[in-house]
């Protein structure tokens, strides 16, 4: 039995490469080897504690990391202190971290990127580029999305100045890896106009649908048209305008590509006639599978007691709701609970409308007066900010739930009573909210928009995936 002892902590480095008790030999590139502990190398990591203690295995391959990096792994280990991490070495070690399920020393990475990596000497380029290629790998090879979520919020561009660096970034778009457009989306956020331009400049060297590459495919295919026609729509429509022009004129386009250009054009057409958002075909279907959501295990382990009670009725109750689009969900009852679980996802938005049975139809613009929002700031350190449409000023990050759980998921419970608005998060009350008295100054109605029983409650969400919604209002 291995004894009680909580990691990071200090074994001291001087033990390093010990004759006496350096019972495991690590092989880094070039022949070189380091002796070290298996308890002390076990007590940081479980598959190492696996793969000495369960396998037997004494020498350990790590040619695949620099040596460097190995350094600072293994003196990290000893000291529970991550002193010899540094820029150059960042992504193996993070990556060895990852590997060997050292918790602790994950989170000293995410705090490095953001304390140092992110922490620019002269803004330029070069610099910027070697951050977001970072978050870009670590998303990719190791589905390490908190990276690219740190760069985009960190990472101060104006409009101007993000344009040039995209440019940039997607430089040689024919040979870019599918990895920098997914990242290049993310970085442009709402400001698709960017990724417009410099797909337009791309095809206008190359004015043949036979030309089409795969990653002018890609991006056609992975770029949001309903976020991009409705804030840039005369640029959207330039866009679509200059690939009908190439479908047209060109007679030997592959079928591949004609579909692409035809379903993306066909989409556009179907935003004008409906004069709403499309969706992603992944959440075109709202009565997912449980199975289907991402990191089921910990849902089902993290002691939400409505979801482990539900035993067979699980997966008929909790599905994934469509992507920014509303839904009625009716009550049963004057007290309206409305629950869901999420996984994180900083700046993520929920709305809950909350309508009365004078209203003429449960139309979102007929009662934005009862609208609850909230939205997370910081998955990491668990803030939300909520606005509460009437009562307090409707700006985010300025009104917070508080004591909000740190636990990877949670669930949510939204109430409205007739007086009061209360949230809980894994059976803790974040927000309690009394329609008389907590109202901002200048909200002195608010009582009289909110108080009384509802009708029906709509939801509405940006999480494309990580959130499940339960279909039963209680």
């Amino acid at each position: 039995m291995k004894p009680r002892i909580r990691v990071p902590a200090n074994f001291g480095k001087e033990h390093i490469n010990s004759p006496v008790h350096g019972n495991i030999k690590l092989k880094l590139k070039d022949g070189q080897e380091i002796k070290v502990n298996s308890i002390i190398m076990s007590l940081n990591s479980p598959v190492i504690d696996n793969l000495t203690s369960n396998l037997t295995q004494s020498t350990l391959e790590m040619d695949d990391f620099t040596n460097s990096a190995v350094d600072c792994f293994v003196e990290s280990m000893y000291t529970g202190d991550v002193e010899k991490l540094e820029k150059l070495n960042f992504e193996d070690v993070n990556k060895m971290a990852h590997v060997f399920k050292v918790g602790w020393l994950s989170k000293k990475c995410v705090l490095f990127y953001k304390t140092d990596i992110l922490k620019f000497e002269n803004n330029s380029y070069r610099e910027i580029e070697f951050a977001c290629e970072i978050a870009s790998r670590a998303h990719f090879h190791l589905k390490q999305k908190q990276f690219v979520s740190l760069f985009v919020k960190h990472v101060t561009f104006d409009l101007v100045s993000k344009n040039t660096f995209l440019q940039r970034y997607l430089a040689g778009f024919a040979k870019v890896p599918r990895r920098r457009i997914d990242t290049s989306l993310a970085v442009a956020s709402k400001d698709l106009n960017i990724i417009g331009n410099c797909l337009t400049a791309y095809l206008s060297s190359n004015f043949e649908c036979a030309k089409f590459d795969e990653n002018v495919l890609y991006l056609l295919q992975k770029l949001d048209i309903g976020k991009f026609s409705q804030t840039y729509p005369s640029q959207f429509e330039e866009l679509v305008n200059f690939l009908s022009e190439i479908l047209e004129e060109s007679e030997s386009a592959c079928d591949e590509v004609k579909s692409t250009i035809t379903s993306f054009i066909k989409r556009r057409r179907t935003i004008v006639e409906k004069g709403e958002e499309i969706q992603d075909t992944d959440n075109a279907t709202s009565e997912m599978q449980l199975d289907d959501f991402e990191g089921l295990e910990d849902i089902i382990d993290c002691g939400c007691k409505d979801v482990q009670s539900q035993t067979a009725n699980v997966r008929s109750v909790w599905r994934r709701p469509l992507k920014s689009q509303w839904e009625v969900i009716q009550p049963s009852t004057p007290i309206q609970s409305v629950q869901f679980l999420t996984l994180g996802e900083t700046e993520q938005r929920i709305r809950l409308l909350f309508t009365f049975p004078a209203d003429e139809r449960p139309a979102p613009m007929k009662t934005l007066g009862r609208k609850f929002e909230m939205r997370c700031e910081n998955d990491d350190t668990s803030v939300w900010s909520y606005l509460i449409y009437g009562c307090i000023k409707t700006v985010f990050n300025s009104q917070f739930l508080y004591n909000v759980p740190r636990d990877k998921v949670k669930h949510w419970t939204v109430t409205k009573t007739f007086t009061h608005l209360n949230v809980t998060c894994n059976d803790v009350t974040v927000l309690n909210f009394n329609f008389a008295t907590d109202h901002s100054t200048g909200f002195e109605n608010s009582s009289q928009v909110w108080v009384g029983n509802c009708s029906s409650v709509l939801f509405w969400t940006t999480y494309a995936e990580n959130l499940l919604l339960k279909s039963q209002v209680t």
